[in-house]
């Protein structure tokens, strides 16, 4: 086995590629980042240009550059997410229960999830292959075909027809008060369609979600993979989608962190300085003492020492 490690960063933080440079080097011989506008000259540092909403758009400009017939899989993760110390390019694949033809992200969740609101679920329902002035239907596998291959991954758990229907809520959340601002006049429409004409919602083509600041793509996988996320970059539609929706279009199989004894430590909101206060921003204190998961994102390496 063989991989290459690829930081995603979000935004020009330049002065963070030396710091990550240190915390894998010595475990990963073959590092590359994927960095927004950049215009330095490390060698190993690939300049992309894309909206962070949609950085499956990364990958795809940086494919010729990362790509290379000795590798096994591509290892991706945030540059605000720690490894735990121990993965390294010589085990990584018993971490995450991968051979050569299998491929992981973290989870798959359905879009038609009616127990919560997610602000993006509006996006694969309102998502078209066909859109003005770009024409990539060839491009994707049609609706039948993609919804095979998402049965098939483990992406959705039953055909869309089978799916129950969103209601405006699940696309908007709760209606602001004041229905006359131009941002919330398409939620209002949507909402008087709800409430006098029963009006629901699906989706025209099959999406999945998932969290995507890490995954690993297998190499033959990877092209396709590649090809995919350029597409729905192009398409505009939102990474957490894209991105796993492209892996499930593009892989034989998918291994997530339920298949495995050990999980990710992805911090939400408050959780995040409840969970990390005991390292009292110490990278050192951290990487010494790190807790028995995968990963732990997010850390914002700026504010430590």
């Amino acid at each position: 086995m063989s991989v290459a490690l690829i930081v995603i960063y979000n935004h020009k933080y330049d002065k963070n590629i030396p710091l990550i440079e240190r915390l894998y080097k010595d475990r990963f011989s073959t590092i590359y980042h994927l960095v927004p506008f950049y215009t330095g000259d490390r060698e190993n540092v690939i300049p992309v240009y894309e909206n962070s909403k949609y950085f499956q758009g990364y990958v795809a400009q940086g494919l010729n550059r990362f790509y290379n017939e000795r590798f096994t899989h591509y290892f991706f993760v945030a540059d605000d997410m720690i490894l735990h110390p121990d993965i390294n390019e010589n085990n990584y694949f018993e971490y995450f229960n991968l051979d050569e033809k299998k491929s992981f992200i973290s989870d798959f969740f359905s879009i038609y999830k009616s127990d919560w609101f997610w602000p993006h679920t509006k996006d694969a329902v309102f998502f078209q292959v066909s859109q003005e002035g770009i024409e990539v239907k060839s491009e994707l596998p049609d609706a039948v075909e993609a919804e095979k291959r998402l049965l098939k991954t483990g992406a959705i758990n039953r055909p869309l027809q089978e799916e129950e229907p969103l209601k405006w809520k699940h696309l908007y959340g709760k209606l602001n008060r004041n229905l006359f601002y131009k941002k919330n006049r398409d939620p209002f429409l949507h909402w008087l369609n709800d409430s006098i004409h029963k009006k629901r919602y699906s989706l025209t083509y099959p999406l999945a979600g998932s969290y995507s600041d890490i995954f690993i793509v297998s190499a033959q996988t990877v092209k396709t993979f590649g090809h995919y996320c350029g597409v729905f970059a192009a398409l505009k539609l939102f990474v957490e989608i894209a991105l796993p929706t492209a892996l499930a279009l593009s892989s034989e199989a998918i291994v997530t962190e339920s298949d495995l004894p050990i999980k990710g430590k992805p911090l939400w909101k408050e959780e995040i300085n409840e969970y990390l206060s005991p390292y009292q921003a110490d990278l050192e204190l951290l990487m010494k003492n790190f807790p028995d998961v995968l990963y732990i994102h997010p850390i914002k390496l700026s504010r430590w020492n």
